[in-house]
This record gives C-alpha cells, structure tokens and sequence, in this order.
C-alpha cells in the first residue's frame, strides 16, 4: 500500500455535527479550559446517548453537585414546558465557565 491507498478523501473528512452535537461539544470544550486553568473543582456529566445515559462525577464538594443538579434539573424542565422564548428572556447567563 502507498500513502495514496491510504489517505483517502473520507478518512480526511471531519464528522458532521449536527446543532445539538456541536453544543455538546462547545460545553465540553469550554469546560476543559477552565478546569485546565484550575477553576473547576468539582464536576458532573450527564450524557444522553442513542442508546442509554451515562453519568460521571469527579471532586470533593458534594454540595455544589447538589445544588447545581437541581438548578439544570429545573432548567431542564423549563426547556421542556415552558415557552422557550418567556425562559430565555427571564434566565440571566450561567458565569460558571465564563469566570474572567
């Protein structure tokens, strides 16, 4: 075989995304930067797959974890029955990745 057999256009290709994925994949990123800058100490990760979920937590402070599952668990549930429009408008943007 010779470099040609082998690079083939698909192999070079990046993967579509589509909306959804691609915001998984700016959270995530976003994230590592800032526990890389050592601002996360704690984390959870809830991840909704094809064909299950998965979830993960690293860190100490147990408490925050709480409090923070709570606050999406109501995000969550305003995405899913309220007017998209009426939450946006009244929920201020999260800081918590975004710390400067």
């Amino acid at each position: 075989m010779n470099g040609k057999d082998i690079l083939t256009t698909t192999s070079l290709t990046k993967p579509q995304f589509d909306e959804s994925q691609q915001g998984c994949i700016d959270v995530f990123t976003d994230a590592l930067e800032e526990a890389m800058k050592g601002r996360i100490t704690s984390c959870a990760i809830v991840a909704c797959m094809d064909d299950g979920i998965a979830t993960v937590m690293a860190g100490k402070n147990g408490g925050a974890l709480n409090i923070g599952c709570d606050d999406l668990k109501m995000k969550i549930h305003a995405a899913m029955f309220e007017d998209r429009n009426t939450v946006a408008a009244r929920r201020k943007p999260s800081n918590i990745l975004r710390v400067k």
